[in-house]
């Protein structure tokens, strides 16, 4: 016997729980602001996404379990694995640049929000010169194929 069909919407859901934390994922990377991100939350998150990542593994490689079938045990065990491992994945990346934003705040002695505003400016200046060095370069390039 294959993949069971509850094993199909498992999966589905488990891509749609991981997927829910990327468009955080992406607006901290876009903004730098991680002043609205709450630590406590995001700690018991990735404890209750390692709870069930390793859950999910004890069901796929229980060799113990009434039902032998190894599908059935995937169908059970793999959604959890993949969820809890995306979503464990990217909600640390989050906690990882939340407190390095806090900790560099606490040592500016300034509020974690007045950091992450000014460490956008600082990000924004300079993908502007950047900009600005590569059209020159550019400029330059350009000039030596005419000659």
């Amino acid at each position: 016997m294959g993949f069971q069909w509850y094993g199909y919407i498992g999966l589905i859901g488990s891509i749609l729980i991981s997927i829910f934390t990327l468009p955080q994922l992406i607006s901290i990377i876009k903004t730098k602001n991680t002043a609205y991100i709450h630590i406590p939350m995001y700690i018991i998150f990735l404890i209750g996404c390692t709870c069930f990542f390793i859950g999910g593994f004890m069901m796929i490689f229980n060799t113990q379990a009434a039902d032998q079938n190894l599908a059935n045990r995937l169908s059970n065990g793999l959604p959890l694995v993949v969820a809890q491992g995306i979503c464990g994945i990217i909600s640390a990346i989050i906690f990882v640049l939340k407190m390095k934003n806090y900790f560099a705040a606490k040592r500016a002695n300034v509020s974690e929000l007045h950091y992450c505003h000014e460490l956008k400016k600082l990000s924004d200046e300079y993908h502007k010169k950047i900009h600005v060095l590569s059209h020159k370069q550019h400029s330059v390039e350009e000039k030596k194929e005419e000659k």
